[in-house]
């Protein structure tokens, strides 16, 4: 085992945890984040991928940029599709210096169709802060959530928007890597992408929510399997039992 790299994983996951213990901490880091090359760990994984050309990725819950901006770096892009129906985020996407990277201002699922989100929005010197990153399609979940990762909750108040959403019916480009990080709704939108899945099977990488196991089930009918990318190690691994953060979806073609 490599020491050092385990101690320096472990930092960083102490640090993200301060991080988030305050939401306007959180708040000022996120923004901070938007102008370095900083993601997941376990992101990393995609560079173990093989990737014999320029490749077309899908975004899905882009964000501020930040996963999109990690591909942009380190990997060889043709084009960025970014679904995004924050638009905060859509207008951060649009002011992205990258001419590869198209930007979809609505987010995707099954079918056609107007949905209720819910985001925490941390009130402070009479400034409102909302915590676009934190934007759920369940209230409970997001409440749970913000338990979990805030010590300070006095001053948040759960605020609802609507969003769009659409079936992604046709795409002219051929799709390498997909991922899809959308706070429990990753299902509908791995149905949402059926046919491009299905003709051009590409890697994922997929926020590990509740109905894991609901895409696991659903993928398999595709030749995916599930791996975990060992970040010390810097390799891939089955998944037996416990999920990571992300899962990667994987046929054998993507590891070489």
């Amino acid at each position: 085992m490599n020491i050092a790299k385990t101690a320096s994983s472990g930092i960083f996951k102490i640090v993200e945890k301060i991080i988030r213990s305050h939401p306007l901490v959180y708040f000022i880091s996120r923004y901070l984040i938007r102008f370095t090359n900083i993601f997941e760990d376990d992101a990393n994984g995609v560079k173990l991928l093989n990737f014999k050309k320029k490749i077309n990725i899908i975004d899905v819950g882009a964000s501020d940029g930040i996963a999109t901006k990690f591909f942009y770096k380190n990997l060889s892009v043709n084009k960025i599709i970014c679904y995004e129906p924050n638009k905060p985020y859509v207008d951060i996407l649009k002011k992205l210096n990258f001419n590869n990277v198209i930007v979809r201002p609505y987010g995707i699922s099954q079918k056609e169709s107007k949905h209720k989100v819910f985001l925490p929005r941390y009130k402070f010197l009479k400034r409102n802060f909302d915590l676009v990153t934190y934007t759920f399609y369940d209230k409970k979940d997001l409440i749970k959530q913000i338990k979990i990762d805030f010590k300070f909750i006095k001053n948040i108040t759960i605020i609802k928007k609507i969003i769009f959403l659409k079936r992604v019916k046709k795409m002219s480009y051929r799709i390498s890597l997909i991922k899809i990080d959308v706070n429990g709704h990753e299902y509908s939108v791995v149905r949402g992408l059926q046919t491009i899945i299905k003709r051009d099977k590409p890697a994922m990488i997929i926020e590990t929510d509740k109905n894991i196991k609901k895409i696991e089930s659903y993928l398999k009918k595709f030749s995916y399997e599930k791996y975990l990318y060992d970040a010390v190690n810097k390799n891939f691994k089955k998944i037996n039992k416990n999920y990571p953060l992300n899962t990667y979806f994987l046929q054998k073609n993507h590891l070489g």
